[in-house]
């Protein structure tokens, strides 16, 4: 029997699992701010999505991105599934359903993250203009289904479609019709990563209610601000949604690696092949390895981890850092508000202990319960007896507090609290994007969809 260890890997211990999590803490003068935006392509003339390989489609946008802006390709096979800038250390993928999201670079500061999103929408509005395409920053896909996206030739996708509708049923939906906006942060060691994971957590539904940006369904109202969160919730219970573990009063970096122990695989990666482990959860696969159907042995290595991390989508995901998932997909200042409000909170020792405080006492059905409360109510909910919209009122002045005493200015002296303007906006007129585009639905569009597709996302 062959067994397949990747060169020089030995197969590790559960300590060694929870290493790679101590691994990632950094000073505090080291750390970064990560910010990702995924977003739809469509047609001009059909309002359409684009497909991968037909004329004016996704294989059309990547070149015009490599040959005009210098990107380089990523391919699977003889497939291009991405576009790297080595030299700014970035990169440009695709979703499922054809969705190009830029997984931006690791900036010091929320300057040069609009800086690098600046420079970013300015060559897809390029493209746009080239090609006569549009770009959609919302949650999830306004009137088109799963039968009418892009189907991506990425190796792993293949895999996942086929897994996804024996877990959940609306995972394929989940792939291929939803976006969203992602900020990434840093911890110094565990008991610091401990206290930013249970408020990133408990603060998941609060804060993303101010970037719910998808009402619609089949290019009708739903009766929820966020379609693309009652998606997620019947997609795939065992990698999905919030974890209970978080709201103990010290959660450690093995509370997440025993959870991502128990989760079944998708996928072995071996020297560009993939191989499906039918099922098995990662903890199974350290302890026995597997022996596919031609008697091969494949056992664990630290890349399957890594690999195996990056198929968990909790609304807070711990890799080397942490990732606050929980935000429908929106405009620019959309993507800079949400990465300031979590910058402005997480990276400011006195406020994340302020914070730390205010959500201390909820529990995990709390939680569950505030989220299904806000995709119905909105800012006009409550919470423990507190009017939410009070609520966010002091997590945005908090974040403001932290903000200001960073003191990291630009080239006309601003502070980075400037990016947090659209979240006051927000909360002074009392309505999410959600409630917006819900008014010009039921009045400016006569209840009719079309017109979202005029609307300005880059």
């Amino acid at each position: 029997m062959k067994n397949n260890t990747e060169q020089n890997s030995q197969i590790p211990t559960e300590l060694d699992l929870v290493n790679y999590f101590h691994s990632g803490s950094k000073s505090p003068e080291d750390y970064s701010i990560g910010t990702e935006n995924e977003k739809f392509l469509f047609h001009n003339a059909s309002l359409s999505p684009l497909q991968y390989s037909e004329r004016s489609g996704i294989v059309d946008v990547f070149e015009i991105l490599i040959n005009q802006f210098q990107w380089s390709p990523i391919f699977d096979g003889d497939n291009i599934i991405g576009l790297s800038d080595a030299k700014n250390d970035r990169n440009i993928t695709l979703e499922p359903g054809g969705q190009i999201e830029l997984s931006g670079a690791k900036c010091s500061n929320l300057h040069q993250t609009n800086e690098e999103f600046i420079r970013y929408h300015s060559q897809i509005s390029y493209i746009c203009n080239e090609l006569n395409i549009g770009a959609l920053g919302l949650g999830f896909c306004p009137n088109w289904g799963f039968n009418d996206m892009a189907k991506v030739p990425k190796t792993r996708y293949t895999i996942m479609r086929k897994y996804m509708p024996k877990v959940g049923n609306l995972g394929l939906d989940m792939m291929h019709c939803s976006a969203t906006t992602q900020v990434n942060l840093d911890y110094s060691d565990e008991n610091d990563y401990s206290k930013k994971f249970r408020v990133a957590m408990a603060l998941q539904p609060l804060i993303s209610v101010m970037f719910f940006n998808s009402p619609f369904l089949n290019g009708k109202l739903t009766g929820l601000l966020s379609n693309r969160l009652r998606v997620w919730a019947d997609t795939d219970s065992d990698r999905c949604g919030y974890l209970p573990f978080a709201f103990g009063d010290s959660s450690k970096f093995d509370d997440y690696a025993q959870y991502a122990l128990d989760v079944p695989m998708y996928f072995i990666y071996r020297n560009g092949n993939y191989v499906v482990p039918n099922h098995i959860s990662f903890r199974n696969f350290l302890s026995n390895g597997f022996i596919d159907s031609d008697g091969e042995k494949f056992s664990a290595t630290m890349n399957d981890w890594e690999t195996h991390l990056s198929t968990l989508f909790p609304q807070v995901r711990l890799k080397k850092f942490l990732e606050m998932r929980g935000a429908d997909s929106g405009n620019h200042n959309s993507i800079l508000s949400l990465a300031a409000i979590w910058t402005g909170l997480i990276y400011n020792i006195q406020v994340l202990d302020e914070v730390h405080k205010m959500i201390s006492k909820w529990t995990y059905s709390d939680v569950l319960h505030l989220d299904e409360c806000l995709n119905k109510d909105g800012l006009n909910a409550s919470f423990k007896g507190n009017n939410v919209l009070e609520l966010l009122k002091e997590l945005v002045s908090l974040s403001k507090q932290g903000l200001s005493e960073r003191n990291v200015r630009n080239a006309h002296n601003d502070t980075e609290e400037i990016y947090l303007e659209p979240l006051f906006e927000v909360l002074t007129k009392k309505r999410t994007p959600s409630d917006e585009l819900i008014s010009e639905f039921d009045h400016e569009w006569s209840n009719k969809i079309n017109p979202i597709y005029n609307k300005h996302y880059l």
